[in-house]
């Protein structure tokens, strides 16, 4: 079992990206998928700039979804779930993508009897792929839901920032109880909800913006 303890709530709430794996899986389906497809990334490329000048959250996200349809334009649901399968399993049998230090703790907590749930804003088939390939199991996998649509594939629920915590309420984690463990900013709601955060491979701003918000956090740099 892992020494890093299991929060002593019984309930550990994990992020995917940059917390099981190092970078944004999705992001790297999306890129997959772009660098294929000479039209999804002319469509992509300037809501991708607009994205990356946005000055607030809001606003990202909504470029986000943006993007996310104008790479998966044209793509069918079969053909989508194929990619998130191959990919996913790609992704979760690479250790330059898992940071083993967590999958061991999620394993460790789960023996002990902790309740461990796996909130994510990428897609549900990719991250089950991948969580599958690579050995990890939780008892919830929450996680963003893709639809296919006339254009292709676009979002049916982005569970990112607010929504992220207002699904795990809908499923009935009891964040109030639980241990939190995030990278990004973009948490903060959910982390306002938990009864503690655990911050793994945060950046500098993200750490300085959960302080600014008064949720008190625990920084780890030392889980790789």
């Amino acid at each position: 079992m892992s020494t890093l303890g299991a929060g002593g709530s019984g309930i550990s709430v994990y992020d995917l990206d940059g917390v099981i794996t190092r970078k944004d899986t999705f992001a790297a389906l999306l890129l997959h998928r772009a660098a294929r497809s000479p039209r999804a990334f002319a469509r992509a490329l300037p809501l991708l700039l607009r994205w990356a000048f946005a000055g607030d959250r809001k606003t990202r996200e909504r470029y986000s979804r943006r993007i996310t349809e104008a790479v998966l334009s044209g793509v069918s649901e079969p053909e989508y779930a194929g990619l998130a399968g191959r990919l996913g399993a790609r992704i979760g049998a690479d250790p330059r993508w898992i940071r083993q230090s967590i999958a061991e703790r999620i394993a460790g907590q789960r023996a002990a009897g902790v309740r461990v749930v796996i909130a994510t804003a990428t897609e549900r088939r990719l991250a089950e792929a991948l969580l599958q390939r690579a050995g990890i199991v939780c008892d919830l996998l929450s996680a963003s839901e893709l639809t296919p649509s006339e254009r292709g594939m676009r979002f049916a629920d982005h569970r990112v920032g607010e929504r992220k915590a207002e699904a795990l309420l809908e499923r009935g984690v009891p964040l109030e109880r639980a241990e939190f463990i995030t990278d990004s900013l973009a948490d903060l709601p959910t982390g306002r909800l938990s009864a503690s955060v655990l911050l793994v491979g945060a950046s500098k701003r993200t750490v300085a913006g959960f302080a600014a918000a008064e949720v008190a956090a625990v920084v780890r740099d030392d889980l790789h």
